[in-house]
């Protein structure tokens, strides 16, 4: 009996034995690949995002909830900024157009900016600044809320805001991205990309770090 077992094993490892390795060995090299994409695309943890609800300039709310399931790129800002704001958000309106043509923004990327500055930033304001970047109202909200609360907002982003005795403002030139359960993942030095020679970060690399978070 165990002769005959024998006889029936052989022929069906010579036939099949080569086939089976070659399989393992594309299965084992596809989970490495896979594997070492995850881990190079991820990035930590760094604690849940502050929830907030904000108007934009269409009156209707956002919030950190009803955005949910998408990666979002959150930025302070006030459009009367003399220095940072502009370009900053020049360099998110290329990020737009980036997504756009991959078919991501609006749908699976959200930019959402909250100005500092809710006095004079009325919502004609807003989308009046807003339009000089070209911007996709369909995946980037402006929006606005009470100045001290959104100051506070802020601190707990981990983004200082200030205002002086004359009422001029300021604050640090961070953008937040968060992952689609709202977790805070990174804080973007938008300064980065305005540096000049070997230290300016290239616009693929903002583009990256919000698509490895999909």
């Amino acid at each position: 009996m165990l002769e005959a077992q024998d006889k029936v094993q052989r022929p069906f490892l010579k036939r099949y034995g080569f086939p089976l390795i070659v399989l393992a060995l594309c299965l084992a090299l596809g989970g490495y690949v896979l594997w070492s994409q995850n881990k190079g695309s991820s990035l930590p943890v760094q604690g849940q995002g502050e929830p907030f609800a904000y108007t934009d300039t269409e009156g209707k709310i956002v919030s950190l909830e009803n955005t949910n399931g998408k990666v979002r790129l959150l930025y302070f800002f006030f459009s009367y900024c003399p220095d940072v704001c502009p370009p900053t958000t020049f360099l998110m309106s290329q990020a737009q157009e980036k997504l756009k043509k991959d078919g991501l923004f609006g749908d699976k990327v959200q930019f959402l900016s909250v100005t500092i500055d809710p006095t004079r930033d009325t919502p004609e304001r807003l989308k009046q600044f807003a339009d000089q970047f070209d911007v996709d109202y369909a995946g980037w909200k402006f929006m606005r809320g009470d100045e001290k609360q959104t100051a506070e907002l802020a601190k707990k982003y981990q983004i200082l805001v200030t205002k002086d005795d004359k009422g001029n403002f300021g604050h640090m030139n961070l953008i937040v991205l968060l992952d689609k359960k709202g977790q805070i993942r990174d804080w973007i030095s938008a300064n980065d990309y305005f540096a000049k020679g070997k230290d300016n970060r290239p616009l693929s690399d903002l583009v990256k770090e919000i698509k490895s978070l999909l």
